[in-house]
C-alpha cells in the first residue's frame, strides 16, 4: 500500500514540475475524447434509430416515383387506394397512414399556444409505434372520435400537467374550430424517429394520407416479399404502376422524403460520415499534443527514473510508474470528458438538431465502445512508454530526442496537426461559400414577412392600419403565399424525353412582384404593355427555357399558346428574371403570374416588406393592430426568408458542424505550437544568446523561430488542399446550382493559421528574444 502511494506522489509531483506541458495535454485530449465520444455515440444513436421499436424490423414504408419531382421518390398514397393496395398480399398484417394538418393556434382555459402540429393517424398507429403510456387510454384517441394523445411535453406545456385525461382543448385550423377531449399521455421510446406532439386518430378512410407504411406479418421473409410487392402493379398516384418499399432505418437516411411528414425525422448520411470523420481528426490533434508534449517533459523524467534506480528502484516498479503515468493522464481526461459530454450535451443537440441523451451514452450500446476506444487509447501508449524509457540512458534520450531523428518526428506530428486544421478550416470555408449562396439568392426575402392564413379574409381596415405604422415600408394585399404558392404538374420534353415538371400559377396584383424586388428582362416594355393588355401575365426564364422555342420572343404572345394544360389565359407581356422558391437541391421551376388587381374578398394574405433596423417595435405595431382587429384569433404570419432557409436547412447545420469542428481543431493545434515553441526556446535559450552577442536583433531571433513553422504551414498546404478540393467537389455536384468557389475560401485558412502561429511563437520567445545574453549565458 505504501509502495503505491509514493508510486503515485512521484507521478503528481512530476507532474507539478511539468505543469504546463501536463495541463495542456490533459485539455488536449479531454477535447479530443469528448468530441469524438459525442460523434460516436451520435452517429450509434442514428445509424439504430427506432431501436426501442420492437417492430422495427417489420415495418416498411411505401414509395412511388413522382416524375414532377425531377423522377425522385414520393410517399404520396391515396388514402383510399391504400386498401386495394395490400390486398393481394396476405403477408401485410396492416397499414398505416399519416396526415400533418397545422393548426393556427390551441387554446386550453382561454390561452392560446400557436402553431401546432396535429398528426392524423388510423387506428392501427399503436401496432406500428408503441409509445410508453404516461397515463389515459391511446387506443381510445385513436378509435373515439373527438378525443386525442398528447406527448408528455406538449401536455406540460399546454396544461402544466401530466394528469390532464378528459381536459377539453380547442384545436383552431383559420376559421374552422374543433373541440377535443384528452384521453391519454404518451412519450416516445427511446431512439423514436417519429417526433409527434399532437397524435389524433380520426383520419378517414377516404381521406388522402401523405405518408403509408404496413407492418408485416411475423416470421415473414422480408427479401421475398419485398422483390414480389416491388414486381407487381398496383395502384399508384399516375395509374397502373409499381411501389417501392423502405425499411425504416432506409427512409430515416432518404432525406428525399422529408416533406411527406415533417414528424419523421430525416439525416444526411453525409453529414454524419463528415461529423465522424472531423472528430476523429480531432482526436489525432489531441494524440499529436500528447505525444509532443510527453516527449518536451521526458527528458527530466528519465533524470528521476535514474537517480530512482541509484536509489535501489527495480526495473519492474520503473515499468509500473510510466505505465501508470500514462494511464492516469488519459483516465483523468475520461473523466473529465464525461463531466463536459453531460455540460455540453443539450448544446450539441440543439446545434446538430439531435436527440441525444446521456443515458444512451451510458447504454450498453455505447458506452463499452467508448470505454474499449479509451482502453486503447491508454493502454498502448503505456506499454511503450513504460518498456521504451526504462531502456533508455540518459545519453540515449539526448541523442533521440534533442537529435535530428525527434525534430523529423516533431515537424511530422506537427505536419499533420496542420494538415488537419487547414483541411477542415478550408472544407467550412467551401461550405461556407455555397450557404452564402442560398442565402445570396433568398436575398429578396428579406424584410418580408406575409400576415394570414389559407383560411383567413383579411379587411381593409386591418389593411389601411397597416400602412399607417412607421416601419412599413410597403403592403400589399395578395390571395397567395409567395413561399408556399400553388402549383400544378405539366409535361414537357427534355433532351428528347417527355418528363413532367412543376409549374407555379400565381394570380396577383403587380405590386407583390415589386415587394419582393422581382426583376425583369425588359422593365421598361412591362410598364409600356401592362396598361395596354386586358388579361396581362408574366413568366419567368425558366418558363421560356422550357416551354417557348430557341430563338422565339414570348412577350405578346397569348400564354394559351406554351400552355398545354389550358391553365390559364391571357397575353405575355414580359419575363422577369429566375428566383428560388426551394432548396438549392432542387431545380428552379417555370413560373406565370396573371397581374390583376384583387378583390377584397378573394385575398387572404397581407405581405409587408419591413425596415429592419426597426423590426421589432414593427412586429410589436403589427401584433397589437391584429388583435385590435381579430380580437380572441393568433396572430399568424410567415417570416419569407426564415421560411426560405429551412428548406435548407441540412446545408445550416452542415455548416454548424465544420465551423465548431475547425475550430476545435485551431484551438488544439494553438495548444501544441505553443508547447513546442516554449520547449524550443527554453532548449535554444543559450543558442538565442550567442547569436544575439554576435549582433542579431529581437526581430531577427523572432523570425528564427517562426521559420520551421512557416515551412511547416506551407508543407501542410500543398498536401491538404488538394485532397479538400477533390474530395468537396464531389458533394458540390449535389447541388442544381453550385456555388463557384473563389480565392478567398483557400487563402482565408491559411492566413489564419500563420497569424495565430506567429502570434503563439512570439508570445512564447518574446522575453528571451530581449533578455541580457550575458545572464543567459551564466545560467545556462
Amino acid at each position: 500500500m505504501m509502495e503505491n502511494l509514493i508510486l503515485l506522489k512521484l507521478i503528481f509531483r512530476n507532474w507539478w514540475r511539468n505543469k504546463l506541458f501536463a495541463v495542456i495535454s490533459l485539455v488536449s485530449l479531454v477535447i479530443g475524447i469528448s468530441c469524438t465520444n459525442l460523434l460516436i455515440s451520435f452517429v450509434i444513436h442514428e445509424y439504430t434509430i427506432e431501436g426501442g421499436n420492437p417492430n422495427k424490423d417489420r415495418i416498411l414504408r411505401l414509395t412511388q416515383k413522382l416524375p414532377f419531382m425531377q423522377d425522385r421518390q414520393g410517399t404520396f398514397v391515396y388514402g383510399g387506394a391504400v386498401q386495394d393496395i395490400v390486398a393481394p398480399f396476405p403477408e401485410i398484417e396492416s397499414y398505416l397512414r399519416f396526415n400533418e394538418k397545422w393548426a393556427t393556434h390551441i387554446e386550453v382555459d382561454g390561452q392560446q399556444f400557436l402553431e401546432q402540429v396535429v398528426v392524423e393517424v388510423d387506428s392501427s398507429f399503436y401496432d406500428f409505434f408503441p409509445y410508453q403510456i404516461v397515463s389515459g387510454n391511446i387506443k381510445e384517441a385513436l378509435v373515439k372520435p373527438g378525443c386525442i394523445a398528447l406527448n408528455e411535453k406538449k401536455a406540460l406545456q399546454l396544461t402544466g400537467t401530466r394528469d390532464c385525461i378528459g381536459r377539453e382543448l380547442s384545436i383552431i385550423y383559420g376559421d374552422k374550430v374543433e373541440m377535443k377531449k384528452i384521453s391519454a399521455v404518451f412519450k416516445p421510446y427511446a431512439q423514436a424517429a417519429l417526433q409527434i406532439d399532437v397524435l389524433d386518430g380520426s383520419l378517414n378512410l377516404n381521406e388522402e394520407g401523405t405518408a403509408c407504411m404496413i407492418l408485416l406479418k411475423k416470421r415473414t421473409n422480408m427479401k421475398a416479399f419485398q422483390e414480389r410487392f416491388e414486381a407487381t402493379e398496383l395502384p399508384t398516384l399516375l395509374g397502373k404502376g409499381y411501389y417501392r418499399l423502405q425499411t425504416l432505418q432506409d427512409s430515416y437516411f432518404d432525406t428525399e422524403l422529408a416533406e411527406s411528414i415533417k414528424s419523421f425525422s430525416h439525416r444526411q448520411l453525409v453529414l454524419l460520415s463528415i461529423g465522424l470523420l472531423s472528430a476523429l481528426l480531432i482526436l489525432f490533434i489531441a494524440c499529436f499534443n500528447y505525444v509532443n508534449l510527453s516527449f518536451s517533459r521526458l527528458l527530466k523524467q528519465v533524470n528521476m527514473l535514474h537517480v530512482e534506480t541509484l536509489m535501489g528502484a527495480s526495473h519492474s516498479y520503473i515499468c509500473r510508474q510510466l505505465f501508470v503515468d500514462t494511464i492516469l493522464t488519459v483516465f483523468i481526461a475520461f473523466v473529465l470528458s464525461v463531466l463536459v459530454m453531460g455540460d455540453v450535451l443539450s448544446l450539441f443537440n440543439y446545434s446538430f438538431d439531435a436527440h441525444l441523451t446521456f443515458s444512451f451514452i451510458l447504454s450498453w450500446k455505447v458506452f463499452p465502445l467508448i470505454l474499449l476506444f479509451v482502453l486503447v487509447l491508454a493502454v498502448v501508449p503505456a506499454v511503450y512508454m513504460a518498456k521504451k524509457m526504462n531502456r533508455i540512458s540518459i545519453s540515449g534520450y539526448r541523442q533521440f530526442f534533442l537529435g535530428r531523428k525527434r525534430k523529423r518526428l516533431v515537424a511530422i506530428l506537427v505536419g499533420l496537426q496542420l494538415i488537419i486544421s487547414i483541411g477542415l478550416m478550408t472544407t467550412f470555408m467551401m461550405i461556407r461559400s455555397q450557404l452564402s449562396t442560398i442565402e445570396n439568392q433568398g436575398e429578396q426575402y428579406k424584410g418580408v414577412i406575409v400576415l394570414g392564413s389559407e383560411h383567413s379574409v383579411l379587411t381593409i381596415p386591418l389593411y389601411n392600419d397597416i400602412k399607417k405604422i412607421p416601419g412599413i415600408q410597403m403592403t400589399v394585399l395578395s390571395k397567395n403565399c409567395m413561399t408556399n404558392p400553388p402549383n400544378i404538374a405539366v409535361p414537357v420534353k427534355q433532351n428528347g424525353q417527355e418528363t413532367m415538371v412543376m409549374k407555379v400559377l400565381l394570380t396577383e396584383c403587380p405590386e407583390l412582384l415589386d415587394l419582393f424586388n422581382v426583376n425583369f428582362l425588359h422593365p421598361e416594355q412591362l410598364a409600356d404593355l401592362l396598361p395596354k393588355t386586358a388579361h396581362p401575365v408574366v413568366v419567368n426564364e425558366t418558363f421560356v427555357r422550357l416551354f417557348v422555342l430557341s430563338g422565339e420572343d414570348p412577350v405578346g404572345q397569348t400564354l394559351s399558346k406554351y400552355n398545354q394544360d389550358n391553365m390559364g389565359d391571357g397575353t405575355i407581356i414580359g419575363v422577369f428574371k429566375d428566383f428560388r422558391l426551394n432548396s438549392l437541391n432542387m431545380e428552379i421551376t417555370p413560373m406565370q403570374v396573371a397581374l390583376q388587381e384583387l378583390p377584397v374578398n378573394q385575398s387572404t394574405f397581407i405581405s409587408c416588406r419591413l425596415d429592419e433596423g426597426r423590426r421589432s417595435e414593427t412586429m410589436k405595431a403589427l401584433r397589437q393592430l391584429w388583435e385590435k382587429h381579430y380580437p380572441g384569433h393568433s396572430f399568424i404570419y410567415v417570416d419569407t426568408y426564415q421560411q426560405y432557409l429551412s428548406d435548407n436547412i441540412n446545408m445550416v447545420k452542415f455548416s454548424r458542424l465544420l465551423l465548431a469542428y475547425a475550430i476545435i481543431s485551431l484551438f488544439l493545434t494553438l495548444f501544441g505550437v505553443f508547447g513546442i515553441t516554449w520547449y524550443a526556446v527554453e532548449q535554444r535559450k543559450r543558442e538565442i544568446a550567442i547569436r544575439k552577442v554576435h549582433g542579431a536583433s529581437s526581430l531577427q531571433i523572432l523570425l528564427l523561430l517562426n521559420r520551421p513553422f512557416f515551412l511547416y504551414i506551407l508543407l501542410a498546404y500543398v498536401i491538404a488542399v488538394p485532397i479538400v478540393f477533390v474530395l468537396m467537389r464531389h458533394w458540390r455536384e449535389q447541388f442544381v446550382y453550385p456555388a463557384i468557389w473563389g480565392i478567398d475560401v483557400f487563402v482565408i485558412p491559411i492566413i489564419i493559421l500563420i497569424f495565430v502561429t506567429f502570434v503563439t511563437v512570439i508570445f512564447n520567445g518574446y522575453h528571451t528574444a530581449l533578455s541580457n545574453p550575458s545572464e543567459t549565458i551564466k545560467t545556462e
